[in-house]
């Protein structure tokens, strides 16, 4: 049943937009204008993100849509009460804040405390963002008796600084119990997206990855994470591998998505999601189809106590969990912002509904909205060569077909072009081309998919012979 109540339209509000995220910011923006927000769109002063975003999205930083902006300390508590006051002034007593990636949620929240209403606690964005800080508050709620939940053990390895090069080691409580061959997930506690996540057959061998890590997190990640103006520190965290049920899809995951609103929790509902052996994601649907509905309220109210726990009260997130052979619901990560990937888009073009745009909605005191009724099945897939060529010379695509089949396609000509052997996606940056398809289902959506990269060619060489292929999905391989 839709949750539509009618609010009192008082004077207009502002809407402070953090951060950024490629196909997010300007869809944002436009949302909030269209609710009747004033849009500020605040940068710190070390943000080059934009930059970033132009990599992988064709039109970043392209939109027309009128808006202020604020550039800002990149620590919140040296923003000036004079600043406060002048932004107060400026935008109105009534302001609310969006953070759009993971990097600026604690921001978010100390100016939103600032400016008005807090979006949620400070704490409660180092939560989410430390892995290993939810992961503890996800193994609390699964240690209560019969709640459908698995925990799972971990053990957070932190540097004082890069220089030294010894760890120190706090596990959770029966982490040290498990045997030298559990199998165990690596990765960096703080950064987002399926950057630097390996596979460990024992702890000795998690150890070795985590020295690793760190190596990449200072060679590589430390001048991403500085362009988009946050610190990235010598800091991972190693968790049991979770076991994955085989009785869904291969390589099964899935996220819930949630607005917050006043204090009270919506969910938009649960996305399937495949994941490659590298951990990056091949595709997306919305809604899942081979989740399990038995399980909804296990989950649905797993999430709502993670939401009232860290006291948020205005908020779009993004949830991710496995469920295990014996149908238990394992947390992976878990964000404060609105999920990337376009999980939104596809959100909307099922629903009809944008959980950003309902939420903008509620914060304008125009209508609260939080219902969400899929209507058609719509992915989004990532394509890859049929076969890979050393060198690309051209790429073709066929729009009155790819047109006709498609919601959207994007291809990084670019990005195609300087890669050579390309045949799969190393990280989220060399992701270069994916289709979003809508249908009855999701067989009928990933038909078009198929027929979509049939219709993208690539011509080049292989070995200094002039030869072309077409796209596939990367699930097909």
């Amino acid at each position: 049943m839709a949750q539509l109540q009618q609010l009192p339209v008082t004077e207009k509000k502002s809407v402070f937009l953090v951060g950024d995220q490629p196909y997010n910011r300007d869809r944002v923006i436009k949302e909030s204008l269209e609710a009747g927000l004033q849009v500020v769109i605040t940068k710190l002063v070390s943000d080059q993100s934009e930059a970033i975003v132009r990599q992988i999205q064709h039109n970043a930083g392209e939109g027309s849509e009128p808006h202020a902006t604020e550039i800002l300390p990149d620590e919140a508590s040296a923003i000036s009460n004079d600043t406060v006051a002048r932004l107060r002034e400026q935008y109105g007593e009534n302001c609310c804040v969006l953070p759009l990636n993971d990097y600026v949620t604690e921001y978010a929240a100390v100016i939103s405390s600032k400016l008005s209403h807090p979006c949620f606690p400070l704490r409660s964005a180092e939560i989410v963002k430390c892995k290993h800080q939810l992961r503890d508050l996800w193994n609390q709620l699964a240690a209560q008796p019969d709640s459908g939940l698995c925990s799972v053990e971990y053990c957070f390895l932190e540097r004082r600084s890069y220089d030294d090069s010894e760890f120190e080691f706090h596990p959770s409580a029966g982490f040290d119990a498990l045997p030298e061959n559990t199998p165990l997930i690596v990765k960096p506690d703080e950064l987002s997206s399926s950057i630097e996540i390996h596979f460990a057959a024992s702890k000795q061998e998690a150890v070795s990855l985590a020295n690793a890590i760190c190596e990449q997190l200072q060679s590589k990640w430390y001048a991403v994470g500085r362009a988009i103006g946050t610190e990235v520190r010598p800091r991972v965290v190693v968790e049991m591998a979770i076991p994955r049920s085989t009785a869904l899809h291969p390589g099964a995951e899935f996220s819930i998505e949630y607005v917050s609103f006043e204090g009270q929790h919506y969910p938009v509902g649960i996305t399937q999601k495949w994941i490659a052996p590298n951990f990056i994601e091949t595709g997306q649907l919305f809604p899942a189809e081979s989740f399990p509905e038995r399980l909804r309220p296990v989950l649905e109210n797993a999430v709502q106590q993670l939401l009232n726990r860290l006291d948020v009260r205005y908020s779009v997130s993004h949830w991710e969990f496995i469920i295990t052979p014996d149908e238990r619901i394992a947390l992976v990560e878990g964000h404060l912002r609105p999920a990337g990937d376009r999980i939104m888009e596809i959100v909307e073009h099922s629903t009809g509904r944008s959980p950003t745009a309902a939420l903008c909605e509620a914060l304008a005191q125009q209508k609260v909205d939080f219902s969400f009724a899929p209507r058609n099945s719509c992915g989004i897939f990532w394509l890859i060569p049929e076969t890979p060529l050393t060198q690309v010379t051209d790429v073709t695509v066929k729009r009155d077909v790819t047109d006709a089949l498609s919601k959207d396609l994007y291809v990084s000509d670019e990005g195609i072009k300087a890669t050579a052997n390309w045949s799969q996606a190393g990280d989220w940056l060399t992701r270069f081309a994916h289709v979003m398809t809508t249908g009855e289902n999701f067989d009928d959506a990933f038909n078009r998919c198929r027929e979509v990269g049939r219709n993208v060619i690539l011509s080049g060489s292989v070995n200094d012979t002039a030869t072309s292929t077409s796209l596939k999905p990367s699930m097909d391989q």
